[in-house]
């Protein structure tokens, strides 16, 4: 993660750490956490780069609000959400000050973040999933999906769909990432 961009405070308020064994083996693993800050799962990134699987999680997804355990009182403040596919688009976000983000672990929008979502009524939903218009368009067509789908739910006003410049965040720079901020 440190080849990344992402610095050790910042990895140490995930409390994240490299599995040496077992399924996770050879992955820097991020305990996923519940309303009760109990573990109800873990997603780790392949550090090796030989793994044809980048992220793999343990757990039950569909039940995952991730980072709620660290930015819930955040969110609850500036009420809007930033939703991105990877808690590695969600650790270049925060290195950037950015950190009203929830992950959704690929590119469908969960029951359990629609529920919070609602249970809070953010003033805005930023729909920021990875911009693939070079690639399989499929971050960029799940993101309408979601759109559609919180649109059901939210006044159109209160949903934007507002990918990346680039593939994803990861891929930009601090200064790239607060300037697409700005431009919100």
């Amino acid at each position: 993660m440190l080849k990344r961009g992402v610095d050790i405070e910042t990895l140490k308020t995930f409390k994240g750490g490299v599995a040496k064994m077992g399924k996770m083996k050879n992955r820097y693993v991020f305990p996923i956490f519940n309303a009760k800050n109990n573990i109800i799962g873990f997603s780790g990134r392949d550090i090796t780069n030989l793994s044809k699987i980048k992220w793999k999680h343990i757990g039950e997804k569909t039940e995952f609000v991730y980072p709620l355990f660290v930015n819930s009182e955040i969110i609850q403040q500036e009420k809007e959400i930033i939703l991105v596919e990877s808690i590695g688009d969600m650790l270049s976000l925060w290195q950037a000050g950015v950190k009203n983000t929830l992950v959704t672990f690929g590119t469908s929008l969960s029951l359990a973040i629609l529920n919070y979502s609602l249970k809070l009524d953010p003033k805005k939903i930023y729909i920021s999933l990875n911009n693939d218009s070079n690639k399989n368009n499929a971050g960029n067509i799940a993101a309408e999906k979601t759109q559609a789908r919180l649109s059901r739910y939210f006044d159109k006003s209160q949903l934007k769909i507002a990918l990346p410049p680039k593939k994803d965040f990861g891929e930009m720079t601090k200064e790239e990432i607060v300037q697409w901020k700005n431009n919100l």
